[in-house]
């Protein structure tokens, strides 16, 4: 019996939330998923989400971006500022993204298609990104205003992407998937105590972005929401607990990803012959 082919099966598409520090616990839902060999065929990221988003999407090996996760901090992704609109500039994270994707990646040439999402500072409009240099976009999308320096592109001053749509289900509707998954590393009551100015600033997207009128739900087929309240901003030292939540959150929705696929899935051509054959 012939196998069916992926056109038949239904388009599965996974939006990434941001969440600073947190975002690692992406990692762990994306090799859960591998793991248990759920296909992701578009993928949309907002922030920490859209780094992992994009590695992903360019074909970054998993084991290597765990690998690349546990030599982040604050002071690996920043540099001296040029500007007075921030205390500093984002710009070694563009040159880490080039060694994830090369510096000049086109989104549009993604091996899965890819959706990043920053924010207009002057205007609050959001920007989704389906074109365009792949680097410069992530470094938008995770500018934490106040910290970093906007990111401009084409005459807009751009910044972190949880301002304008933290978890990126509606951007990930542009890429048409038939089942979406939204990951949430932001649904958290911390108890974390804040240690520097950037944990300051990060939970205060955070926190904005958990009163965000849009219900994710209307978007969202099905949501994993990794436990992270034992987890700051700032938590980089901790990438492998933040690993495995991600992939214990992603493995308790499983049966139901499975089942939503099964239901969403059409009839194999053999089965309706079979079917036609008894009348």
């Amino acid at each position: 019996m012939q196998q069916e082919s992926r056109s038949q099966k239904p388009r599965i598409g996974l939006a990434l939330s941001g969440g600073s520090a947190r975002g690692i616990a992406h990692i762990g839902v994306l090799q859960a998923l591998s793991d248990h060999h759920i296909p992701i065929d578009c993928i949309a990221g907002t922030s920490s989400g859209a780094i992992v988003a994009a590695a992903f999407a360019f074909g970054y090996p998993l084991p290597k971006l765990q690998e690349k996760a546990k030599t982040l901090s604050w002071y690996s992704i920043a540099n001296l500022p040029t500007s007075g609109l921030g205390l500093t500039s984002n710009q070694s994270l563009g040159k880490i993204m080039e060694e994830f994707i090369g510096g000049a990646a086109d989104i549009k040439d993604a091996k899965i298609p890819l959706a990043i999402v920053a924010t207009d500072i002057e205007t609050g409009e959001k920007v989704v990104f389906r074109n365009g240099n792949a680097a410069l976009a992530v470094r938008a999308s995770a500018c934490i205003p106040g910290v970093f320096i906007p990111v401009e592109i084409e005459g807009r001053k751009l910044v972190d992407g949880g301002l304008s749509e933290s978890l990126p289900l509606s951007s990930l509707q542009t890429l048409q998937p038939d089942i979406r998954i939204g990951v949430n590393a932001i649904h958290w009551h911390s108890t974390k105590p804040v240690g520097n100015l950037i944990d300051v600033m990060s939970n205060a997207i955070d926190i904005a972005a958990n009163h965000q009128k849009e219900n994710p739900l209307q978007f969202a087929d099905i949501m994993i929401e990794p436990d992270l309240s034992d987890f700051g901003p700032s938590d980089f030292k901790k990438t492998d607990a933040l690993i495995a939540e991600g992939y214990r959150a992603a493995l308790a929705q499983l049966p139901a990803i499975k089942e939503l696929i099964r239901q969403r899935s059409p009839e194999p051509s053999w089965k309706r012959f079979f079917r036609w054959f008894k009348k």
